[in-house]
């Protein structure tokens, strides 16, 4: 079987940038074969887009695609997707994984003309694949097509990289309103006399000339921005971190959460997105409401002064992702949808061809009846 993925080059920054690179190099099934095809990327976006509109069924007639898996965000990410699926030969299966963080603001600022485009796009899928409970709750309201649940996946390290009396606490990803930037900072501030020895450092990249602005204006000594680091510096910046603080508005089920937990670094996060089904408050780590600081400054005051809760926040957190995330039991959950999607076409073609059969025989029936 021959399976096309289709989203962000897979050498992008981002979490779907990661699940795609993940499949890349960790997917494996002797029956099933891979092919990508980029729909974005940061530095050619129009000229990736367009060519993506020009190869995509060359590639599925070329390779003999049998499944097209598109990665879905919101907003340009899901047009682009939707007008390439429409490309996508009726005799291939067409599944969307959503993504996005904040698909629920995205349709509800949406006319009603774009709401119902949506819908009709979601309703010709074969199957909708989203990363929470929450997220298939909210998706069930907008299509009667299949949904399955499918939680990100990280591969785990060899072993815990926790260090429970470091003075750094870290956030990856994007800088900016949505992730709690200004919370964070608001946090950091208010926690610099009880707690001098500890710093707070961003690494990501996005609104950082504003956060910047807004460190320098409040005089925030104990934040520091460290810009968008790789994985192997990841590794590193990991080796000497307390903790991974990040207290977003909207998600989906962040890789950084995932990644960090399996290292073995415990998270305070928010209850929003697929964030609850992952992190259980006051068991393998913290949560909150979104921009509710002062209660991140008590669950962080009483986690920075116990070290015993640190080290079972840590030894939970990673055996949580063992457990449940680690990305071979992932992929054998995807093997599963492609096999049962194949499944589908095949009783689909069996289907349409009785049904020639049949209504040729009722042809040549009526011609005989006519003729007698």
């Amino acid at each position: 079987m021959n399976i096309l993925m289709v989203g962000p080059d897979p050498r992008e920054k981002g979490g779907i940038a990661t699940v795609l690179s993940n499949f890349q190099q960790f997917y494996t099934h002797p029956k099933h074969k891979l092919f990508f095809l980029s729909s974005w990327s940061s530095q050619h976006k129009w000229r990736t887009e367009w060519q993506a509109l020009q190869r995509i069924r060359r590639i599925i007639r070329e390779e003999q695609i049998d499944i097209v898996h598109f990665h879905v965000a919101q907003k340009g990410s899901f047009f682009r997707k939707a007008l390439l699926a429409k490309l996508v030969p009726k005799h291939c299966r067409v599944l969307f994984h959503m993504h996005a963080s904040q698909f629920d603001v995205f349709f509800q600022n949406s006319s009603p003309f774009v709401q119902n485009q949506i819908r009709k796009t979601l309703n010709r899928l074969d199957r909708l694949i989203v990363l929470s409970d929450s997220w298939a709750d909210f998706y069930r309201q907008l299509t009667s097509t299949s949904i399955t649940v499918i939680p990100n996946a990280v591969q785990i390290p060899e072993k815990s990289s926790f260090q429970p009396d470091s003075k750094t606490i870290v956030t990856f990803g994007r800088i900016g309103q949505r992730k709690g930037s200004y919370d964070l900072l608001q946090v950091a501030k208010k926690m610099e006399d009880a707690f001098p020895d500890i710093r707070f450092v961003l690494y990501g990249d996005g609104e950082v000339e504003q956060v910047a602005e807004a460190i320098q204006t409040h005089q925030i000594r104990n934040v520091e921005l460290g810009g968008w680091i790789g994985k192997i510096e990841q590794k590193e910046v990991l080796k000497d971190t307390v903790l991974h603080f990040l207290p977003s508005y909207h998600e989906g089920l962040p890789m950084a959460i995932l990644e960090t937990m399996a290292a073995g670094i415990p998270n305070l996060s928010t209850r929003i997105g697929g964030i609850p089904e992952v992190i259980q408050d006051g068991q393998n780590g913290m949560l909150s409401e979104p921009g509710n600081v002062e209660e991140m400054i008590t669950k962080l005051t009483a986690f920075l002064k116990n070290s015993r809760c640190r080290e079972r926040y840590s030894a939970v957190a990673r055996k949580t992702i063992q457990n449940g995330f680690s990305l071979e039991a992932y992929h054998e959950k995807w093997a599963g949808i492609y096999d049962s999607l194949e499944t589908k076409r095949t009783n689909q073609e069996i289907n349409d061809t009785s049904y020639k059969n049949l209504s040729k025989k009722n042809r040549n029936n009526k011609m005989q009846d006519e003729d007698g």
